[in-house]
């Protein structure tokens, strides 16, 4: 759904780059299945869009599950946020869950109109957004 698209179309352009030791996945899901996908890893970066109205779209931030706190619920499980099932993966799996979990969210305009084209704002991000993955994979996500 347009500019909803981001994190696949950066994980498409992180692998045709081909960095070693990085391993690239794109799922479309949410909720609890964010845990099997994450498990056994040593660091994830996870590139979403986030649609807050705060930022110019485009705009890049980097965020951990600790900036998330506050954001733990325990609410339906076919309605758990990322940050929640994180933190239920490390209650439950503590030795197999990522170290370190890097949200790199993404500031989009649209996520309701349906089609593969994001916004130009979105779109001329990509090659940043790739860049900085690639920095965070390198050095670790610090």
């Amino acid at each position: 759904m347009s500019d909803d698209a981001v994190g696949l179309r950066v994980a498409d352009e992180v692998r045709s780059l081909g960095v070693e030791g990085v391993d690239v996945q794109d799922h479309s899901t949410s909720g609890l299945d964010i845990i099997d996908i994450v498990l056994d890893y040593e660091s994830v970066i996870v590139v979403d869009a986030i649609l807050t109205g705060r930022n110019p779209p485009g705009t890049t931030m980097i965020l951990t599950p600790e900036d998330f706190g506050h954001t733990v619920s325990a609410g339906s499980p076919h309605e758990i946020n990322i940050f929640t099932a994180i933190e239920l993966g490390r209650r439950v799996y503590p030795d197999r869950m990522p170290r370190e979990i890097t949200l790199v969210a993404v500031e989009v305009a649209d996520v309701s109109t349906i089609g593969e084209e994001m916004t130009p704002e979105v779109e001329n991000a990509v090659p940043a957004i790739v860049k900085r993955v690639i920095e965070l994979a390198r050095t670790g996500q610090s």
